[in-house]
């Protein structure tokens, strides 16, 4: 009987930890723009919605978390979850890829707590994840400022494995964008003309700016682009990002 109640207890335990909070929405937002993520009842962390400033936010409650990955649903129903790991449902490339110290290159990422925090001029939202096999820790960073229409995102990996692990993955950010189309525009230039965009329309895959020029990275392809719905920008949703450090630099834009 005891050790049926330790089981139970230990049970109860378990089912808590993997539990969604009673309010299961994280909104990030500026004066135009939501980013809206859920946790799932299993305490994984998805993108629910990105794009225009809801009008009401009880909207986003009925926004649902589960896509399916195949038509003919041969596929189980996941979501664009927020900060991918290797070794999961996803087929994609993942944000985080790991090799643990037991050579394990499964990562499973659940929800544990949220906290949001004013910073000069925005708000500050940090997300901690945690792995539920293995001491690996992912906080997400989005620094939203309202005024200027800008959401930053980063991310902090932290571990306390018994050996050292390898990290053969690690994406700052991971957003999902939902358009018919995509235009890049990526900049590249030599002396007294820097800067010249190149525009051109995102196909499946992937396309990757990268330089290995380190501080002279402006005389030939620099790490930067941007991305919209149309190739004139006049009306569109936008996106940017660059890899401001020295050193080989690498821009990533995957279509999917």
């Amino acid at each position: 009987m005891k050790k049926l109640l330790l089981l139970l207890l230990l049970c109860c335990g378990w089912m808590t930890q993997r539990a969604a909070p009673a309010d299961s929405l994280i909104c990030i937002s500026t004066d135009e723009t939501d980013l809206v993520l859920k946790i799932s009842p299993a305490g994984r962390l998805y993108q629910v919605y990105l794009g225009e400033k809801l009008r009401h936010f009880e909207d986003a409650r009925r926004l649902n978390w589960q896509v399916r990955t195949g038509s003919d649903g041969s596929y189980p129903v996941r979501g664009f979850e927020a900060y991918a790991a290797g070794g999961t449902e996803d087929f994609f490339e993942p944000a985080l890829g790991v090799t643990h110290a037991d050579g394990n290159k499964t990562t499973y990422l659940f929800y544990q707590n949220h906290r949001q925090q004013p910073i000069d001029g925005g708000t500050e939202t940090l997300i901690t994840l945690r792995d539920d096999r293995y001491p690996l820790q992912v906080v997400l960073h989005y620094a939203a400022y309202p005024k200027e229409n800008v959401i930053k995102a980063w991310s902090e990996i932290t571990h306390t494995e018994s050996q050292p692990i390898v990290l053969n993955r690690m994406g700052s950010a991971m957003l999902y964008f939902d358009a018919a189309r995509y235009f890049l525009t990526n900049y590249h230039g030599d002396w007294a003309k820097e800067a010249q965009p190149a525009t051109q329309q995102l196909q499946f895959g992937k396309k990757v700016i990268d330089t290995h020029l380190g501080t002279r990275a402006a005389m030939q392809s620099q790490p930067s682009l941007n991305w919209d719905s149309t190739p004139n920008r006049a009306k569109t949703r936008a996106g940017s990002c660059s890899a401001p450090w020295l050193g080989p630099e690498t821009s990533v834009v995957r279509s999917r």
